[in-house]
């Protein structure tokens, strides 16, 4: 009778575990097909909203690796050649030009090009100089290239200046409200790339800041060969794993995109486009339309609130051993911030929200300092932003595009999945022991 029972125990038990098994393997099939069926309606919609940009005819483009991996720290750079000196170029999409070092490039002349300045108001940098056409050669992988010729910023002089006014200075640096004396910086060491748009608005400190100077938009070679006309679309795809320059069907799957408003010079260049439309909200409050930038240039965001909307800041120690003040101001930790993207139609194609302080996600900024109270609202997120989204900017078609970071990792990917089924799968169910299983 004992015998009989624990033969009966036995039973049993290994009919739970098969149907333990059996249960398992309903559950992650079932798993994997409603992460199918969701990717697929997620991409039959993105393809929905992309309809009426026919990118099947552009067929060139080109991959470049950062010569780093993407981090907060350090602003991601690409490997050039200019004028024959290779050079590991900075990319920065919230300015417009090409900066180089007088220095640099020995063969421009001193008396070469057309007196220019630049201000970059998120670094507190001016550049003065003068307007050079230059060869830039962009090295991809598998030795792929790319060769643009643009007007590039020869860089005499450069100061930092902080007080430096846009709407009333131009190409020099004043004293400071206190006397103080421009801080000069040594020119054998400026590298920079802008390759932004709607940077151009009268008062920005940018005046030369078009798609003429842009040089991912003037592309004329690729891999040795002439870019003919309706190959290659005029933009640009900006992710943490590189940059691809010209827009194809393949490039830009999994899209969602923004239309834009025409920029300042739209009339002379059709390439020129205004800045994405954003909302942005200070602890649920807030939300009418202004502009948003998506800067590779710096790891802190920068916001400006719409009126009547305010901005909880606090005063803490300066962290830059090189600062003036005392103190600087934050955003208050703890403040809930929300951003959203929107279609020239008030659609939201893209947006996310963060606690100030909290780090719950790579996307939160390193700090958030409040901008000056000028309406209309506007948002700078910061490169920490790429952790959440890869950005793609339509030039020939006056878009601009969000994708989620997480459309790359198609989780169970269709490799894992065969793989999984094939050494762990049966008849009678999930086989153990397999890959840590």
């Amino acid at each position: 009778m004992e015998g009989e029972q624990q033969g009966q125990s036995r039973v049993s038990t290994t009919v739970h575990s098969h149907r333990r098994r059996r249960l398992c393997t309903t559950v992650f099939l079932a798993i994997v097909l409603v992460i199918r069926y969701h990717q697929y309606a997620y991409d039959t919609i993105m393809a929905t909203r992309i309809r009426n940009a026919d990118l099947s005819g552009y067929t060139q483009s080109i991959f470049l690796p950062y010569v780093h991996p993407f981090s907060s720290e350090e602003i991601p750079i690409v490997q050039t050649t200019v004028n024959g000196i290779d050079i590991d170029m900075p990319v920065d999409t919230g300015s417009t030009g090409l900066l180089i070092g007088a220095p640099l490039l020995p063969d421009i002349d001193p008396t070469e090009g057309t007196k220019i300045y630049h201000y970059l108001t998120s670094s507190t940098i001016l550049y003065i100089g003068r307007l050079v056409s230059v060869s830039v050669t962009f090295h991809g992988s598998l030795g792929s290239s790319a060769v643009a010729r643009v007007p590039a910023l020869i860089v005499d002089e450069s100061f930092r200046c902080p007080w430096y006014n846009p709407k009333k200075d131009t190409d020099r640096c004043p004293r400071g409200p206190n006397g103080e004396e421009a801080e000069r910086r040594d020119t054998r060491k400026i590298t920079y790339m802008g390759i932004g748009f709607g940077r151009n608005k009268a008062g920005s400190g940018q005046p030369n800041a078009t798609p003429g100077c842009n040089p991912f938009l003037n592309i004329i070679y690729v891999n040795g060969t002439a870019v003919s006309r309706g190959a290659l679309r005029s933009g640009y795809i900006i992710s943490t794993r590189g940059v691809d320059i010209g827009l194809t069907t393949a490039n830009t799957r999994g899209f969602l995109f923004a239309s834009l408003e025409p920029g300042v010079t739209h009339r002379e260049d059709s390439r020129d486009w205004a800045m994405v439309r954003a909302n942005l909200s200070i602890n649920g409050k807030g939300g009418r339309p202004g502009y948003g930038l998506v800067d590779t240039g710096i790891p802190q965001m920068y916001i400006r609130a719409e009126d009547g909307v305010s901005i909880p800041t606090v005063m803490i120690p300066n962290p830059d051993p090189n600062g003036t003040a005392e103190e600087v101001e934050r955003v208050k930790p703890g403040t809930r911030i929300g951003i959203g993207a929107l279609s020239s139609g008030r659609e939201q194609v893209m947006e996310y929200s963060f606690v100030v302080g909290k780090g719950a996600s790579k996307m939160e900024p390193c700090f958030v300092k409040e901008g000056r109270q000028t309406p209309p609202p506007f948002v700078n997120t910061g490169r920490n932003f790429f952790f959440g989204y890869d950005v793609a900017f339509d030039a020939a078609g006056g878009r601009f595009g969000f994708r989620a970071a997480m459309y790359h990792v198609e989780w169970p990917q269709r490799n894992t999945v065969v793989r999984f089924l094939a050494t762990h799968v049966s008849w009678s169910g999930i086989r153990p022991g397999m890959d840590g299983l």
